[in-house]
Formats: structure tokens, sequence, C-alpha cells
């Protein structure tokens, strides 16, 4: 027997205030189970919400590092420029009274070019000794370096050195 029945038949309790206990109590229940359903929702949605926000930061975090790299990259490519420029401008041999003509294709191999050269340069540049790279100002500034110089611009600017004979000592006889 329960104690409901028991205070039910002591008279103790009336049956409708029994009924009212009984219905409280189970309403009571019913609301302490919601509420922990809505307790176990609201942690996972603030558990997800919490995710995303890790998510973003570390989304953001990878993002800032490819910009960064970026702009390394950019700022090493700026400064190779600069010290291509300083190096082809400082170096450079080009004669203004140069007048024989020197062919030789551009860097992709799709167009010939041509220099102008005084005979000392032409036996130069065929024993590798002078090198042709591409200048700065326009399109067509092609300027002769020597092989050293030519060695460091393939350093960090290979796509500059035009043409670079591979080295001679300059005994062979030339037919011309």
């Amino acid at each position: 027997m329960s104690l409901r029945d028991e205070l039910l038949k002591a008279g103790l309790v009336s049956a409708d205030k029994a009924k009212k206990l009984d219905s409280d109590g189970r309403k009571h229940d019913h609301q302490r189970k919601k509420n922990q359903a809505l307790a176990a929702e609201d942690a996972a949605r603030q558990a997800e919400a919490r995710r995303q926000a890790e998510a973003e930061a570390a989304r953001k975090r990878e993002q800032d590092r490819r910009l960064n790299l970026e702009r390394e990259a950019e700022k090493k490519q700026r400064e190779w420029v600069a010290r291509a420029r300083q190096l082809i401008d400082s170096h450079r041999l080009n004669d203004s009274e140069a007048e024989i003509l020197y062919n030789f294709l551009d860097s992709d191999g799709r167009w010939i070019r041509a220099i102008r050269v005084t005979p000392a340069q032409r036996k130069a540049l065929a024993m590798g000794r002078l090198a042709i790279v591409r200048g700065n100002r326009n399109e067509f500034d092609f300027a002769l370096i020597p092989r050293e110089t030519a060695l460091k611009l393939a350093e960090f600017v290979a796509e500059r050195v035009l043409l670079l004979h591979p080295e001679s000592s300059g005994d062979e006889t030339e037919d011309e």
C-alpha cells in the first residue's frame, strides 16, 4: 500500500486533494523533463556555435597565412626585380658605336631578336664570356653583360638570361 492510500484510508487527506497532488506531481515531473531536454538542446546549440566560431577562426588564420605568404612572395619578387635591374644597369657593356647585328632566339624560342655588337663582343659572346639578358627599359632592351654577372642573375631571375654559351678557351679558329 502506498502512502497516498494510507493517508486516504486514515482520512487525513481528501480524494480530491490526493488527485490534485498526483496531477501536480506529474506536471512537475513533466516540466522537469522538459527543462532537461531544453537544457540539453541549449547546450548542443552552444557547442555547435562554439564549433562554428572555432572553424571560422581557423579558416581566417589560414586565409591570413596564405595572404602573408603571397605578400612575402611579391616582396621577394620586387626585390629580385630591383636587384636584377641594378646588376644589369651596372654591368651593361652595350656599345653605341657597334654595327654588327647579332641574332639570337628570344626566351620563349619563338622570335629571332638582334642586338648590335662590336667584333670583340661578338667573339666574346661566341666564347661564352658575355651573355645577352633582357633589360628593363622596354620589350626590345637587350643588354650585354659579363658571364659572372649573368650567372648571378640566373640564380634568381633565370628568365632574364636569354643567351649564355658554354665557356670555351677561344683557341678554335672561326670561319668567317
